[in-house]
């Protein structure tokens, strides 16, 4: 049977130059870690594919996916940080490693999906109060380069430091309380919509929860009846198998849950 592992790291979470303390370290020896074990690191949006129509036993036994949450400009473009030195973008270490891949074609190309957060308005209130830049230049670029699918990480985040929550307090970095179709068509259907008018193509077609946080209310009644949208993913460790529910499927974070690559190849024999 097959199983996937879907990494999710955050091109921001930058302390160090280690690989527990800087996560394009981290994705780096990652790839070089499942290239050695000649696990395929597969297009997240093909494998949902897969899953959708009932053939995800026609995948690789094992494969690893990668996604990166809250689409910093990290993602994209080699930036300078302060305080440790210019950093490789995620697109750069993914195209790295995309030329060294030999084999079959499914060993050739390491793919990764950026869950981007929608509002213009609560990046720039995120820009203000983090040190993170969330620009949405890049989106169309990454989208057609073939290595980074956009994906959707909610409206607002539910970002204590984003203003318009002054207004919704209750749901200040509780994304799980949302029960309300008023409140779902902001967090998903403005979020689609502002995605694909920059984006176009595939994008926006991957949702993942701000924090991990499962709306019930979204996964059971809001994401069964549209059309947009064709997975969500949460934060719960365990490997992706056929059987998962497709608005709940399970993903391994950076730092949380595995932190060297040690860990990760325990996590990827064990799983």
């Amino acid at each position: 049977m097959a199983s996937g592992f879907i990494l999710a790291f955050h091109s921001h979470s930058i302390s160090g130059a280690t690989y527990a303390t800087n996560d394009h370290v981290a994705l780096d020896e990652s790839i070089a870690l499942v290239q050695r074990l000649r696990i395929p690191v597969l297009r997240l949006l093909d494998v949902v594919k897969e899953l959708r129509r009932g053939a995800f036993a026609t995948l690789p036994e094992r494969f690893v996916c990668l996604t990166f949450d809250d689409g910093a400009d990290y993602d994209w473009v080699d930036t300078r940080h302060a305080e440790q030195g210019m950093q490789p973008s995620m697109h750069s270490i993914l195209r790295k490693h995309s030329r060294r891949l030999i084999g079959p074609w499914w060993l050739r190309k390491a793919c990764g999906t950026s869950f981007v957060i929608a509002s213009p308005a609560a990046r720039r209130d995120m820009e203000a109060a983090l040190p993170v830049r969330l620009s949405d230049t890049w989106w169309p670029e990454a989208q057609a380069s073939g290595l980074l699918d956009i994906g959707s990480h909610g409206w607002d985040h539910v970002h204590p430091a984003v203003s318009e929550m002054k207004s919704r307090p209750e749901l200040i970095e509780s994304f799980h309380k949302i029960d309300s179709g008023e409140e779902a068509q902001l967090q998903m259907d403005c979020a689609y919509e502002f995605i694909r008018r920059m984006t176009g193509s595939d994008s926006a077609r991957l949702f993942a929860y701000p924090y991990g946080q499962v709306s019930e209310f979204i996964a059971n009644e809001y994401l069964p009846g549209q059309k947009h949208y064709w997975a969500a993913f949460t934060t719960e460790a365990r490997p992706l198998h056929e059987d998962c529910n497709i608005w709940q499927l399970p993903r391994y974070v950076c730092g949380w849950n595995w932190k060297s690559a040690e860990e990760l190849g325990k996590l990827l024999s064990d799983g």
